[in-house]
């Protein structure tokens, strides 16, 4: 297994075949020098290999500009143009030079080296897993012909994850109304909050742009105590939780979404239908001298807050 992962520098030489300088006695050459793709292909090709296929991991395939990454290699994700495959294509290395059908050598990773016949073709047992996030604006967009070439999986928000990490039944979780909002649990809260946005969120702006359930992972349901046991964590460390995870992630995402829309994030966190009773945690800008207001949220940690006030602004953000 080879992990790696593409951002802005990254480039063909760094994935398939670069020409690195070596510096001898009789001069200065320009020596090929495998990437990771090409080094998989030679390995499997090495009679004296331990491994019989390799798997290269590469995250965030879209933060680089993967069509130029892969070249002309992108055909040999196809599995028809590999060995075995029904139409088995040669490698199509220019920058190497050939003599008596075979290359000149190859410099690998860990001071291997190696050389390749002119028909050699791709292993069959070399395979790609690619992650990307699909709304990240400053990535390259992946064009159709490398996504094409993947088995592509999304990789929804999946509430039930929650459910079970808090202990949760799906069918028993409370429906907030206007009579019991004050009353709902956590994790209830919880769950119900990150519905309701991505609800809003998939309506507004599509699913792709929905927060991920692995953004509320970090409230827990139990801890270890210095013997070793798992016990509960008190309720109000729960809420504490839940309002550091919207500090630190949760609303940055939402930030970040609503970029240039105030008046959707103002509806979004119900500004101006706050609860009845009580502080909200979420309050239109105002003047020092309290005479004007801006269509601006004002600045707040909802985390610093008295734990009442966090109880019912999330439990009211909730219904």
């Amino acid at each position: 297994m080879v992990w790696t992962t593409f951002h802005q520098s990254y480039a063909y030489e760094d994935f398939v075949l670069g020409l690195r300088p070596e510096i001898t006695a009789d001069g200065t050459y320009l020596r090929p020098w495998s990437g990771i793709f090409l080094d998989a292909a030679l390995e499997l090709a090495d009679p004296d290999s331990e491994f019989r296929s390799v798997v290269i991991f590469v995250d965030e395939i879209n933060r680089g500009n993967a069509a130029r990454i892969f070249g002309e290699f992108m055909t040999f994700l196809d599995f028809d143009y590999r060995e075995d495959g029904s139409v088995p294509l040669p490698l199509p290395l220019r920058q190497l030079v050939y003599a008596g059908g075979q290359s000149e050598e190859i410099r690998r990773p860990g001071g291997k080296s190696a050389t390749i016949p002119e028909d050699f073709t791709f292993p069959k047992h070399v395979y790609l897993v690619s992650t990307m996030n699909s709304v990240d604006r400053a990535a390259v967009p992946i064009d159709s012909a490398l996504a094409r070439r993947f088995d592509r999986i999304e990789m929804r928000p999946n509430l039930d994850v929650l459910a079970r990490a808090w202990g949760l039944e799906n069918t028993s979780i409370t429906i907030p109304t206007e009579e019991n909002w004050e009353s709902l649990a956590p994790f209830e809260t919880a769950y119900l909050l990150l519905d309701r946005l991505n609800v809003a969120i998939a309506s507004d702006l599509g699913p792709e742009f929905e927060l991920g359930h692995g953004l509320l992972t970090a409230v827990q349901a139990n801890k270890i105590d210095e013997s070793g046991s798992k016990i509960p964590v008190e309720e109000k460390v729960i809420w504490r939780s839940l309002a550091k995870a919207w500090d630190e992630v949760l609303f940055p995402q939402l930030e970040d979404r609503y970029s240039g829309r105030p008046e959707q994030l103002l509806e979004l966190l119900r500004v101006e239908t706050p609860p009845p009773n009580g502080d909200f945690a979420w309050v239109l800008r105002t003047t020092k001298g309290g005479t004007a207001t801006a269509r601006t949220l004002a600045s707040v940690r909802v985390s610093e807050l008295g734990i009442d006030e966090i109880k019912r602004s999330f439990r009211w953000l909730a219904m």
